[in-house]
């Protein structure tokens, strides 16, 4: 009980604290080459996040697709995973079961995940799931469960 009550006072306190904004500097974390170099290195379109909270860290890998996991300011928790490689295109008979969603003009699919709603291992609230669309030649595949499928959208949507 004790513990839902302090998850209640956290969501209430998130909701209230504009949690998403413009990043300052990327603070990048484990050696992860910086988006720069990765731009160099291949031939499609890196996009990435503009909204995102400033206290978030990145790890970035690039084996076997570019890897953006933005961490926690802990560098604890993994709050979102956007997965990039060249683009192909996107068709209903890849998604059955995802909702449709518009990202800034590109056709997406938003799945949720099938344990949304339950308690995980560690005692979160599991929410999200998995946003896959096709920006300027780029696939993005975006992957979380602490955000929301609004949340989501919000970062997805600020990707250049």
């Amino acid at each position: 009980m004790v513990f839902l009550i302090r998850l209640l006072i956290v969501l209430i306190l998130l909701n209230c604290y504009p949690m998403i904004i413009m990043a300052k500097e990327i603070k990048y974390n484990h050696n992860s080459k910086t988006i720069s170099e990765i731009k160099k290195e291949v031939d499609f379109t890196v996009l990435t996040p503009k909204r995102i909270p400033d206290d978030w860290t990145i790890d970035t890998k690039t084996s076997p697709w570019i890897m953006l996991h933005y961490m926690d300011s802990k560098d604890t928790k993994l709050m979102v995973a956007i997965h990039l490689r060249r683009g192909f295109p996107l068709s209903d008979d890849d998604f059955p079961h995802s909702q449709h969603v518009d990202i800034k003009g590109n056709k997406g699919f938003f799945k949720e995940w099938i344990d949304s709603g339950e308690v995980d291992k560690k005692g979160a609230i599991i929410t999200g799931g998995l946003l896959n669309w096709v920006q300027n030649g780029t696939y993005v595949e975006m992957r979380s469960s602490r955000l929301t499928k609004e949340r989501m959208l919000e970062i997805a949507r600020s990707m250049n």
